[in-house]
C-alpha cells in the first residue's frame, strides 16, 4: 500500500502495439540443473528483447543467477529456493542472452524471452502512447479484438467469454469510468488496475494456449506487457498483489 501511494504520480503506460514473438527455452530443452560456473547461453540474433521471464530455484543453498545481454549485466537474480518466478525488462536489440550461476546449483524450471519488431504495427489497432492514461479503454479494445477472433470456438460462450473476456471487459469498464472522472493518482484507479493485472496473471495458462495462433500473439503479448507495466509502475510484486488489493479495498468505498 505504501508503495502504491509513492508510485501514484508515475503512472505512464507504454505502447503495447508492436508485433511480438516468444522464445520458449523450456520447449527447446534449456531447463534443468545448472551448477556453479555453468552458463546457459541463447542466441537471439539481433532481435529486440522486450522482457524475460525466468522460473528458477536454488538447490539447498541461496545463490545468484546473473543475466547478461551481449556481455552486459542486466539482472542479478537471487535464487533462495522459493518464489521462483522472475520477470524483468531488457528493451534493446540483443544478439545473445547468457545466464551465469554463482554460489549454488540452481534449477531452471522455465524461461521465456519476449521479443518484438518495433517497426511493425498491427493493422486497425490504435495503441495508447505515454501520454494516454486510459488503460481501461485500451483493455476494452483488446477484449473486442480477441472476441472477434475467438467467437467461433465451441467453448466461446461457456468458457472463453464467461470466464475470461467478460471479467476483463467489466474491469476495463470499471477502470475506464473512474479514470474519466478522476486522475491516475486515484486509489480506485490503482485498485482496478491491479485487479486487471491479477486477472491477466491468473489467466496466463489460457493465454499461452492462444499464442499458438500467430494472429493472436500480438494481443496476448499486449496483455502480458500491460500486466507487467501495472505491477512495475505501482511497485507491486506478483506474490503481494492479493494483499495490496485487499488493503485498497479496506480504504476505498466502491
Amino acid at each position: 500500500m505504501k508503495n502504491i501511494m509513492k508510485m501514484m504520480c508515475l503512472l505512464v503506460l507504454l505502447p503495447l502495439s508492436a508485433k511480438a514473438a516468444v522464445h520458449d527455452l523450456k520447449a527447446q530443452g534449456y531447463t534443468g540443473r545448472y551448477c556453479v560456473g555453468s552458463t546457459l547461453s541463447y542466441n537471439v540474433d539481433g532481435e529486440y528483447v522486450e522482457n524475460i521471464l525466468i522460473s528458477a530455484e536454488g538447490i539447498r543453498n541461496d545463490g545468484f543467477i546473473k543475466v547478461y545481454a551481449d556481455g552486459e549485466l542486466v539482472q542479478n537474480i537471487g535464487v533462495p529456493g522459493y518464489d521462483p518466478d522472475y520477470s524483468f525488462r531488457v528493451r534493446r536489440s540483443v544478439e545473445n542472452i547468457t545466464l551465469k550461476f554463482e554460489r549454488t546449483c540452481s534449477r531452471i524450471l522455465d524461461m521465456k524471452i519476449f521479443t518484438k519488431n518495433e517497426n511493425r504495427r498491427r493493422a486497425n489497432h490504435t495503441s495508447f502512447d505515454s501520454g494516454d492514461l486510459n488503460l481501461g479503454m485500451s483493455l476494452l479494445q483488446i477484449v473486442e479484438e480477441l472476441s472477434q477472433s475467438l467467437i467461433f470456438r465451441s467453448d466461446y460462450s461457456s468458457n472463453v467469454w464467461k470466464n475470461f473476456l467478460l471479467p476483463l471487459k467489466k474491469l476495463g469498464l470499471a477502470h475506464g469510468t473512474r479514470d474519466a472522472v478522476r486522475d491516475e493518482r486515484s486509489l480506485e484507479t490503482a485498485y482496478y488496475a491491479l485487479r486487471i493485472a491479477l486477472k491477466i496473471m491468473n489467466s496466463e495458462k489460457f493465454l499461452y494456449t492462444l499464442m499458438a495462433d500467430r494472429e493472436l500473439e500480438p494481443l496476448v503479448y499486449e496483455l502480458f506487457e500491460m500486466k507487467q507495466t501495472i505491477l512495475e509502475l505501482y511497485d507491486v510484486k506478483e506474490k503481494n498483489i492479493y494483499r495490496e488489493i485487499s488493503e485498497l479495498e479496506g480504504v476505498i468505498q466502491l
